[in-house]
């Protein structure tokens, strides 16, 4: 067991003792577990997966920021932090199509960037709330 706080600027989203912890990074997916050597990376969008002591998971979803392991502790400082399960499928398919939309008129190099990396957001965002809605139909 090691002890994770997971943060954004407006509030503390999880702190607690887990078992396990993957996160999205920019190079792929890692898992944390208990004694892992010191880290720090940077988050990619995606799902963050939590095991618990009781053996239960919670999903959630970052839309990127950094990850710091030292000494069975872990820090997870996000821009975005959501429960999968309370994603709306078509609020984030309407921002999805809405940016690239948006995408289409736009002639500056740095605006297109930030909207492909809405589109990727939202699109993550949309595939993860289908997952949470089909794993609750099971």
């Amino acid at each position: 067991m090691f002890k994770l706080n997971i943060v954004t600027a407006e509030q503390t989203v999880y702190e607690g003792e887990v078992e396990m912890l993957v996160v999205p990074t920019v190079d792929g997916e890692i898992g944390i577990l208990t004694n892992h050597h010191p880290l720090v990376t940077k988050l990619g969008p995606g799902a963050i997966r939590l095991v618990k002591a009781d053996k239960s998971e919670e999903k959630l979803f970052t839309s990127g920021g950094f990850l710091e392991v030292n000494k069975n502790q872990a820090i997870l400082l996000a821009d975005v932090v959501e429960n999968v399960e309370e994603i709306q499928a078509e609020e984030a398919k309407e921002a999805r199509l809405k940016a690239q939309e948006q995408r289409k008129s736009t002639t500056d190099e740095v605006e297109r960037e930030k909207l492909d990396e809405e589109i990727r957001m939202q699109m993550m965002r949309e595939r993860l709330s289908q997952v949470a809605e089909y794993s609750k139909r099971k």
